[in-house]
């Protein structure tokens, strides 16, 4: 089966249904492309407050504040165009332009630790709060040091395309915005093995973004999420959380 650059073959759907099955970035992407999908479908959604990035989204974080790290001022930072596309909303398939949201969900895989966490970049509140379901991994400071590059890049990112000049985010920020934005920690129900991080990851974005309580993302409850998910894929719509 394919979807854009994705090819589903019987691998990727062993993998996804595995018991503590380790998932890739393209089972990743594909589970949120269904999730912006079906906010597009929905008729009574014309503007919504959240949208998601695909997993590449970090990548060009970190190419974008390489460029721009030996720069002492933010003003002037070089700004590539693909980032500047995901803002748009232009990139992903069925995303939102970042100018009609309050939150824009991301999936980031901690390099250092090989471990996916669910991030939430507040455009009103200017912060980044991470989903992290297995605290115990990764001590705070190094958190914070490996999503710095966001930290430092959004605002920059955001400064260079006049974000909070006009528009819906017209003096709606509620704090320094061309600050590096604090990172926070969210108290979100736990993994209980060490290959269902990425699940986590996408029920905690798909959960939030309905405004539906955490309290069932549990490790039992990942053999059904995981089979629910193959099955979406398979038929090519998600269905309700």
């Amino acid at each position: 089966m394919q979807f854009g650059n994705v090819e589903a073959e019987i691998e990727f759907f062993a993998s996804l249904v595995k018991a503590d099955g380790w998932l890739k970035g393209d089972h990743i992407d594909l589970g949120l492309y269904l999730i912006r999908k079906r906010q597009q479908q929905l008729e009574e959604v014309e503007i919504s407050d959240w949208t998601t990035t695909d997993v590449f989204f970090m990548n060009h974080i970190h190419t974008c504040f390489a460029d721009n790290k030996r720069k002492k001022e933010q003003v002037g930072w070089k700004i590539r165009t693909s980032l500047v596309n995901v803002v748009n909303g232009k990139v992903s398939a069925c995303g939102l332009d970042w100018q009609n949201t309050y939150k824009v969900y991301v999936p980031c895989m901690l390099q250092k630790y090989k471990h996916w966490v669910a991030l939430e970049i507040d455009l009103i509140q200017c912060e980044i709060k991470v989903y992290d379901s297995m605290v115990s991994l990764i001590p705070d400071q190094s958190l914070t040091e490996e999503l710095g590059p966001l930290s430092i890049t959004i605002p920059n990112l955001l400064h260079t395309l006049d974000f909070y000049e006009e528009g819906v985010y017209a003096n709606e920020c509620t704090q320094d915005w061309w600050c590096p934005w604090p990172i926070h920690r969210v108290d979100v129900p736990q993994q209980a093995n060490q290959g269902d991080c990425g699940m986590f990851v996408l029920k905690y974005i798909e959960l939030l973004s309905a405004e539906i309580s955490l309290a069932n993302c549990t490790s039992q409850n990942m053999p059904f999420f995981r089979l629910k998910l193959a099955v979406e894929i398979a038929r090519g719509d998600a269905y309700m959380p």
